[in-house]
């Protein structure tokens, strides 16, 4: 908590006593207990406020640039991303290859069954590559 979430706690549990002191005095009582209702809510506001602010804040510090956001959007950087994402980028790389063949491909190479992606998609790091390389060159035969 922050200096003026403090005071302003300080100021309500101040108010709460003088509501407790006021004892019988309605005309008193109330209004202070209201206060003090309304200034501990306040430090409520205040600490979700600063915790979701810094909370934002983090969470901007990783975003991509919004220049590079702009260029993220060629499928070469996308591939380069999906690649360094390891087994959690393999599907879209694969993706990204049935839509190459199916776009560019004149022989219309059929998509891989949903065994096949499975094994491919479970290949180790470096026959997974050979795999791509291998796929990527029927494309550009093909073309």
């Amino acid at each position: 908590m922050n200096a003026a979430t403090w005071a302003v706690l300080i100021l309500g549990l101040v108010a709460a006593g003088a509501a407790i002191q006021a004892g019988n005095d309605l005309t008193v009582a109330v209004p202070a207990a209201a206060a003090a209702v309304g200034l501990v809510a306040l430090v409520g506001v205040l600490e979700v406020r600063s915790r979701s602010s810094s909370a934002a804040s983090g969470r901007r510090a990783i975003e991509i640039e919004p220049e590079a956001r702009g260029a993220e959007t060629d499928s070469l950087l996308q591939l380069r991303r999906s690649f360094r994402a390891g087994r959690m980028g393999r599907s879209s790389i694969l993706a990204t290859l049935r839509a190459l063949e199916r776009d560019m491909s004149p022989t219309g190479r059929t998509p891989l069954t949903l065994p096949e992606e499975r094994a491919v998609l479970e290949l180790p790091p470096d026959q997974f590559r050979r795999w791509v390389e291998e796929r990527v060159r029927r494309i550009e035969g093909a073309t």
